[in-house]
């Protein structure tokens, strides 16, 4: 995997403007909140308001924290303000007015920016409209992971001396190899202003694979002998062209260049797949401060993690972290998809062995967040903490990260149900929320909530319609004193009877189909069944900001 790099340590420049974070998160944690896609659509000032579905849909959010200077962060998400709008038009032709389906090679990883902290936030488009882009041949697919990490120094090492460089994974469509969907990696030297052009970290192609389910980490410790290197995994879906019956392995790549290139994947666990409940998805990764690289998955009915001590070069075998039962798909009262992803995280600190885990698992109470912690690099793990309690709801979409001080910081999305037998326009609520475990603390702080409005998740939707969609994950950094939480969010957006009708037809019979895919019916009937239903058609039977759904970060201190 290439040789070691050269290391140049500035650890005490990079404490220093730690310090500069804004608040110090506390039990009793104050939060702004504020709208990271700002405006909805970049360079136009009215779209918060004016842009329709599916240009309006944003989720599957991400945020990254410059080390060297905490005011500046760097967000992403599944970002569709470029997909046209419903129906007939300049771009979709002579389509009927309920087609709402992705447009083919229009991209979608949006970039937004902060210079004050993540007190406000600024929309700069997609990667696709990067200059570096340009004529390249790949279109951006969403699912990013950002973060930072050291500059090279021109000499084969790297050093934060003049600054961090921020890293982008997402997956993407490359029109000039075969296969489906591949996962790509740009970086930004500037904060985000500008990127890359996009580097393919999926380095093996096939026709019949799709790769998902992507994760970017980068080796930030100066006393690491592996300093600045960059680690990507994703799940290789193979055999995609027969839905759930292809094995599905754990895949890692590794660059010791700044993401210049990626050697040949690294294949972490067996390829069972979801129908021997073996199934493997939702990698996570972290890196200590001693260099160990560990990367985490769900695997059948366990959370587990694959670790390396030598830069990636071998893997331990999969090592059990916890037990997990999926949150029910769909939590009841609410229509949307949902996973029980863990995420992993490393103590920062150096000389620090501990690692922790979070993620959500189905009780008989609903879905309650976990922690585990290992304090032996991952070898062992302690029993789960729960965190989240009934009063947050059924939980879903954690984010962890460990701070540099060693404070943990948790957060995650409760919903509430008026009726959970059933869904659609004001039947659920969901708001987020925080805890923490104090530096060398035993207990959990008490969780309180960090969004300040809820969002109701069937004013959200899949481009087909047939479902309400949240997306797969959130994220969250933390800072020295400040911890950054982003989610999906729809509290501007407003729910359309017909659509909710539309959907509770399709699930009372069995005919919904994943986003994007073709299956499921406008119109029709089942055996036995003679109730008829049509397709909605947003532009005529919605309210105009029905799908809209933004990304929201919650600035958490005191």
């Amino acid at each position: 995997m290439g040789a070691r790099m050269r290391r140049t340590s500035t650890a005490a420049a990079i404490g220093a403007a730690l310090a500069l974070a804004i608040w110090p998160v506390t039990a009793h944690a104050a939060t702004v909140d504020v709208q990271a896609n700002n405006p909805q659509v970049a360079g136009d000032a009215t779209s918060n308001s004016t842009a329709v579905f599916p240009t309006n849909k944003q989720n599957e959010p991400s945020v990254a924290v410059d080390p060297t200077n905490p005011s500046r962060l760097i967000a992403g998400s599944n970002d569709e303000q470029m997909q046209p709008p419903c129906g007939p038009g300049p771009v979709r032709g002579n389509v009927p007015a309920s087609d709402c389906s992705f447009f083919p090679g229009v991209g979608t990883s949006g970039i937004y920016l902060s210079s004050d902290g993540g007190m406000t936030w600024t929309n700069h488009g997609l990667l696709d409209q990067q200059a570096s882009w340009k004529d390249k041949g790949v279109i951006s697919d969403g699912d990013p992971v950002i973060t930072f990490g050291p500059k090279p120094d021109g000499h084969g090492g790297f050093t934060y001396a003049h600054g961090a460089r921020a890293y982008y994974a997402s997956l993407a469509t490359i029109t000039s190899l075969k296969g489906y969907e591949y996962v790509i990696v740009s970086y930004s030297d500037d904060d985000g202003v500008t990127w890359s052009a996009p580097v393919v970290a999926t380095t093996r192609t096939s026709a019949t694979t799709f790769n998902d389910k992507n994760w970017v980490t980068v080796d930030r410790n100066a006393s690491s002998p592996f300093f600045g290197r960059v680690y990507v995994s994703w799940t290789a879906f193979r055999s995609a062209t027969v839905r759930g019956f292809g094995n599905e392995p754990t895949m890692v790549a590794t660059s010791t260049n700044g993401g210049a290139s990626f050697g040949a994947p690294d294949q972490l666990s067996p390829a069972g797949n979801n129908l021997t409940g073996n199934g493997r998805q939702g990698t996570s990764s972290t890196v200590g401060p001693d260099g160990t690289a560990y990367v985490a998955f769900e695997q059948g009915s366990s959370q587990v993690v694959v670790i390396s001590h030598d830069g990636g070069v071998s893997w331990t075998r999969p090592i059990t972290i916890g037990a997990v039962t999926d949150i029910q798909d769909p939590i009841p009262g609410a229509n949307f998809r949902t996973d029980s992803f863990p995420v992993i995280a490393s103590d920062p600190r150096a000389g620090s062995t501990t690692v922790y885990a979070a993620w959500t698992t189905r009780t008989s109470a609903g879905g309650r967040t976990v922690v585990a912690k290992s304090t032996d690099r991952g070898r062992t793990w302690s029993p789960t903490t729960t965190v989240s309690s009934a009063a947050q709801g059924y939980a879903f979409f954690p984010g962890l990260d460990v701070a540099p001080n060693g404070r943990v910081d948790l957060a995650w999305q409760g919903l509430k149900a008026t009726d959970p037998n059933t869904f659609g326009t004001g039947n659920a609520t969901i708001d987020a929320y925080y805890s923490s475990l104090p530096a060398g603390g035993t207990s959990w702080t008490a969780p309180v909530k960090v969004s300040s409005a809820s969002s109701d998740p069937a004013a959200t939707a899949q481009n087909n319609l047939q479902r309400q969609f949240w997306g797969d994950y959130n994220t969250l950094v933390s800072g020295e004193s400040t911890a950054w939480f982003i989610y999906t969010d729809s509290r501007t957006g407003v729910g359309c009877p017909a659509v909710d009708a539309y959907q509770s037809y399709l699930a009372a019979n069995g005919l919904a189909a994943p986003d994007g895919a073709d299956g499921g019916k406008d119109a029709g009937t089942t055996a036995g069944t003679t109730t008829t239903v049509t397709k909605p058609a947003p532009p005529t039977d919605c309210p105009s900001q029905f799908g809209n759904s933004d990304v929201y970060v919650s600035v958490i201190g005191a």
